[in-house]
């Protein structure tokens, strides 16, 4: 594998490697690509209260990982903690 054939996440303050990843292939993009449009579909039929539910419900996992999600916002991009934690809060009420 070359360095094109994968994404490292590097922890930008102290240059640790969190992970590496593969990056897609065509074929993985065109299958994502078609999940997204077979998601949408099933979204369109959806009313305005089930999305809202929806929409809610992750508003309510991202209050109750807020501290895990704070973690990585912190380990990726070297963000403060107390700010990834502040950023991970504003992602749950922008679901709200």
């Amino acid at each position: 594998m070359t360095n094109k054939d994968v994404y490292a996440v590097v922890d930008p303050a102290d240059g640790e490697l969190v992970k590496v990843y593969p990056t897609a292939t065509d074929e993985a993009v065109d299958g994502a690509l078609d999940a997204a449009a077979r998601a949408y579909a099933q979204w369109s039929r959806q009313t305005v209260a089930q999305r809202a539910r929806l929409l809610s419900s992750v508003a309510t996992l991202h209050d109750e990982r807020s501290g895990p999600l704070a973690e990585i916002i912190h380990r990726e991009m070297g963000k403060p903690l107390d700010q990834a934690v502040a950023e991970a809060e504003f992602s749950a009420s922008t679901y709200r």
